[in-house]
């Protein structure tokens, strides 16, 4: 039989899974013996036939709903519906952890024209009842019938005072306004009301917090049976009956930092305007009902092992929790309380990994970055060291920024469990030595490219590129070497006994190269009349025609899968052999000097096992001659960058020649879907703009593709550890570091991610969280398999 309804005192243990987790923790207070106002769950399944029957139940559910209604009036000696003594319900969703851009509610379901009466003779106050109706209206039509809220602030704004005229004035426009909008009257049926709120709150998720009022009136709300979640019934307490009543709201710890003690605000009938003291006055006056407060707080903590948000009614001196749900924190309270939990022994050190986000990380690294800009000097290290250096003043005389040191304490926790290796992408000596600071473990990819085309150095290169022959290329060339060894040294010096991947330039060709149509419109000035006859003019355009004449000879058709990476080096050998002596060069400097040098050698854009053949016999003719005797303390390695579907398909033979394997997965997935990363944004907004259908697919350049990158990436992984099982194989890009593609990575055994500097303490967390959860799963499994051997 389909349990359509669930009264919150009925027995727990056949209802898990029915329910949500605001009804069950009700439930659970209950058992344990606390007050809690009368209440049931209306199903996930009873939910849905409110939208399939177009909001008609069947003949069970309508008879298991009214029965429950009954039952909360023979609880309360209240009436649905009366006009002399209503019962009013309260309708929220009860979802589990549902944000607060979801969650929804609907208070006071049942006031009317008649029963608003019937509540100010229950209260005593008519100023009171007609409040709560004129909020119940609002809440109504912007949940219920999508109408945005600026027509209703519209309209209450022009409201100069709060009497009972002018409320009911403005009670009469909000009816108004709902008849406007949905062509039909406010509903004064009190059943109407309570179906129309459960059918709304049930798929309150389908309204979106941020729709703009010409998206609602472009599209009217619509609701999908697909989305439905259970809703929670509890008979409103208003806590206006006797002289000790009133209403609250504690957190059993600060919102802001995290701290022990409880905050909040309780409001005592009658005095609104003690709201900021009202929970001092509790506890100097109720010093027994304030105790009680804590002990429901402590034991929910205790529990859930969570900070809790617990909303309280007292009513003649009667203390009721109305419902309780996880407190919406800052990042810097939610990583101070988890840590604080893990040390009172609420929660284990994994489940606090699990509970981080990248917005705690972001949003926590920021706050401390800009404070201590504004007491550093503006020196970089100095002002992140502290968030991740064990050394961190933070943790032991900064008592400003705690948030700091509890990341810390978590990012300490993730090392111990992960087993990826999170490695920096970083071009400069300055970002290796920001990366190493957030924790990174050497650099999975250096791209020389960046150095090269610096605004600095571009005019080198260019020069080179242009030459006529090979010894004026090489006398370009001599310029750049000291350079390129300059950036090596410090970055060996900064990952001193870190490896250091550093892929050989990979830029197209066309980019080397200065721009033709600037030089032909120079050429143009130039041939001018007034010009020709001057000597030096004439020098500048024989230059340039050469200059031009060499642009066009070098102009590829198609550019992007022309001349580049290693091809290049087929036309312009003298790079890559500068590339490389400079490397061997500045390792030869850093050992001398007492540093582990580890380079690792990546050649980019292999299309073909001879390609990496040929590149790694380059590699080791180089170092032979420039390592000499420090050949023997300089292990360095070559891989293969695999950016192309056939690379990854033939890596059984890239592996015999590779040391390790690189997955650049931006051009990867380029050519996997054979369209840019530009023209992607482009069709992810076509598919956007009618938000009606299918799900639409992730951005593959901001979250990996596993179904079909993700193949290729597996399959080389597989193919490439039958040549060599101990084969070292990573991903580098901008779609990785997110917790779905970490945790494909972790799954399928790569040995590491290489982020951007910035992105690293959230990676480091993030193969924490993939290593925990591959665990979990795999127990799981575990015990299944013994269980259905058994």
């Amino acid at each position: 039989m389909t349990k359509r309804v669930i009264l919150l005192e009925e027995d727990m243990a056949e209802m898990k899974g029915l329910m949500g987790s605001k009804g069950a923790d009700l439930a659970e207070l209950i058992l344990a013996g606390w007050s809690v106002p009368a209440g049931f769950v209306v199903t996930t399944e009873c939910c849905r036939e409110f939208c399939t029957r177009l909001g008609h139940l069947s003949g069970e559910g309508e008879e298991e709903i009214v029965n429950a209604i009954r039952h909360l009036e023979q609880q309360t000696g209240k009436f649905f519906g009366h006009s002399e003594n209503p019962l009013l319900l309260a309708v929220r969703t009860d979802q589990d952890r549902a944000s607060a851009a979801s969650t929804q509610s609907l208070l006071n379901v049942g006031l009317n024209d008649v029963t608003v009466e019937g509540l100010a003779r229950q209260t005593g106050d008519r100023l009171y009842a007609l409040q709560c109706y004129l909020d119940y209206l609002e809440e109504y039509g912007q949940l219920v019938y999508a109408i945005p809220s600026e027509f209703f602030t519209k309209i209450s704004s022009h409201v100069k005072g709060r009497d009972e005229t002018e409320l009911e004035l403005t009670i009469t426009e909000f009816k108004y306004l709902i008849e406007a909008k949905e062509r039909n009257p406010f509903p004064q049926d009190v059943q109407i009301q309570f179906k129309e709120a459960v059918r709304a709150v049930s798929h309150s998720q389908r309204i979106k917090a941020s729709r703009s009022q010409n998206e609602i009136m472009r599209k009217p709300y619509y609701i999908s049976s697909e989305q439905s979640a259970p809703v929670l019934i509890q008979t409103m307490m208003h806590g206006t009956c006797g002289d000790l009543s009133g209403t609250g709201t504690i957190y059993t710890r600060n919102l802001l930092t995290g701290e022990r003690g409880v905050t909040g605000q309780y409001v005592p009938t009658g005095n609104a305007s003690q709201i900021d003291h009202g929970l001092e006055r509790l506890r100097n006056e109720e010093p027994e009902l304030y105790a009680r407060l804590l002990e429901i707080g402590s034991q929910l903590e205790t529990r859930k092992g969570e900070v809790q948000e617990i909303t309280f009614v007292i009513e003649s001196g009667v203390l009721y929790v109305a419902h309780t749900q996880p407190a919406r924190l800052s990042s810097t309270a939610t990583l101070r309380s988890t840590v604080d939990f893990v040390h009172e022994g609420l929660i284990t050190k994994e489940d606090a990994l699990l509970r981080i986000q990248p917005a705690h990380i972001t949003e926590v690294l920021k706050h401390y970055t800009d404070s201590r800009k504004e007491e550093s000097t503006g020196n970089l290290p100095t002002q992140i060291q502290p968030v991740m250096n064990d050394e961190c003043p933070a943790s032991k005389n900064n008592s400003s920024s705690p948030s700091s040191a509890d990341l810390q304490l978590l990012l300490e926790w993730a090392d111990e469990v992960k087993e990826l290796t999170i490695l920096a992408t970083a071009d400069r000596p300055q970002d290796a030595i920001t990366a190493r600071l957030m924790g990174a473990e050497g650099i999975g990819l250096c791209r020389t490219e960046n150095m090269l085309l610096s605004p600095a150095r571009l005019p080198f290169v260019q020069k080179m590129i242009l030459a006529d022959s090979e010894s004026e290329r090489r006398r370009g060339l001599e310029r750049l070497l000291p350079m390129q060894q300059s950036d090596f040294e410090q970055i060996f010096e900064a990952m001193d006994g870190y490896p250091v991947t550093i892929r050989l330039l990979d830029s197209p060709l066309h980019e080397l190269l200065p721009d033709l149509g600037v030089l032909e419109k120079r050429r143009e000035w130039l041939q001018a009349e007034e010009w020709q006859e001057q000597k030096d003019h004439q020098n500048e355009l024989e230059e340039l025609e050469r200059v031009i004449r060499r642009v066009c000879e070098l102009h590829e058709h198609n550019p992007t899968l022309g001349q580049q990476a290693c091809r290049l080096s087929t036309v312009f050998p003298e790079i890559v052999d500068m590339q490389l002596e400079a490397i061997f060069r500045a390792a030869v400097k850093g050992i001398r000097q007492g540093w582990w040098v580890r380079p690792e050698i990546m050649i980019p854009q292999i299309g073909h096992v001879h390609e990496l053949q040929v590149m790694r016999d380059l590699v080791d003719h180089v170092a032979d001659q420039v390592l000499g005797e420090e050949k023997r303390h300089c292990l360095y390695r070559v891989g293969a960058m695999i950016e192309a579907p056939r690379t990854a398909l033939t890596a059984t033979h890239i592996a015999r020649q590779a040391d390790f394997f690189s997955f650049g997965t931006d051009e990867l997935t380029e050519m996997t879907f054979g369209y840019s990363r530009h023209e992607a944004e482009k069709r992810l907004l076509l598919l956007q703009r009618d938000t009606d259908s299918r799900a639409v697919t992730n951005n593959p350049f901001h979250v990996l593709d596993i179904e079909g990158v993700g193949q290729l990436i597996e399959m080389a992984v597989v193919q490439g550890r039958i040549r060599k099982p101990h084969l070292k194989t990573g991903i580098c890009g901008e779609n990785v570091v997110d917790l779905e593609s970490i945790t494909f990575c972790h799954r399928i055994g790569l040995d590491y991610v290489s982020c951007l500097p910035e992105q690293i303490p959230y990676a480091r967390i993030a193969a924490a969280q993939a290593a925990i959860k591959g665990q979990r799963e795999g127990a799981d499994t575990q015990n299944t398999d013994i269980s259905t051997i058994a």
